[in-house]
């Protein structure tokens, strides 16, 4: 079991894990960074990996060494694994020896051939119960006890929350982004419209008519009819009305 100091400097990264967060991230990018943190963290942890709770099934997306694929794969395949109850559950699952532990022994016959003594599994909690799960590898038995399964615990919070936040960033991001296109949209609108009342003398309403008309023909939506007018694309007496109209 390893000997762990819980200072006031390793209490500060780990409250830190939270705002994991930069301006571009997405949580595939968190992920990766959230477990290189919890190898360099987490006392005695040789590897780490994050898996995601999906439709499709769990899916490992960030992993510090490739032998912890394989362990999921196994476990996920199989239905049985401490990882598998950990999302299922939402609850931690540790294993001090995979040498003597009776649980699982599928999973800890493999862990053990893939030089990995012990584990600890820990949800990762946003605003989904749980969205996934950290899994902590280490080299000796006994790795994940005593206070290095509080430090641990708290990272794994911590890191729920950094997820959480870049989710919802990227919400957030989309939706501004969605807004700005809206009002681009609209601006080109307003301007082909313009352009229309002054080389036909129509009024904006009927300006916006020649406009949806153009697009009903060409089936093709307004604001790009709108920015082929507005960039010379199409010339304004195209829209000019027919007789009859």
């Amino acid at each position: 079991m390893p000997m762990v100091t819980v200072t006031q400097a390793l209490a500060d990264r780990i409250a830190d894990v939270a705002l994991l967060l930069e301006a571009e991230d997405a949580p595939p990018e968190v992920l990766h960074r959230l477990i290189s943190l919890a190898v360099d963290l987490m006392p005695g942890a040789a590897a780490a990996a994050a898996t995601i709770a999906s439709g499709n099934g769990p899916m490992t997306f960030a992993a510090s060494d490739p032998r912890i694929l394989d362990l999921h794969q196994l476990q996920f395949s199989s239905g049985q694994g401490p990882a598998v109850e950990t999302l299922l559950h939402n609850e931690p699952r540790r294993v001090d020896d995979t040498a003597a532990e009776r649980r699982w022994p599928g999973f800890c016959r493999a862990a053990q051939q893939a030089g990995f003594a012990s584990c600890l599994m820990l949800p990762l909690r946003t605003d989904r119960q749980p969205a996934g799960a950290m899994s902590l590898y280490g080299n000796r038995p006994q790795t994940f006890t005593g206070a290095v399964h509080d430090v641990a615990m708290l990272f794994a919070a911590q890191g729920g929350t950094a997820l959480h936040n870049a989710a919802v960033y990227r919400k957030c991001r989309q939706m501004v982004d969605n807004l700005h296109a809206a009002l681009e949209s609209q601006a080109v609108i307003e301007q082909a419209k313009g352009m229309l009342h002054a080389h036909l003398g129509v009024a904006p309403e009927e300006a916006f008519r020649l406009l949806s008309r153009q697009s009903q023909n060409s089936n093709r939506k307004v604001r790009f009819i709108a920015a082929d007018l507005v960039y010379g694309r199409i010339d304004p007496d195209d829209f000019r009305p027919v007789r009859g109209d």
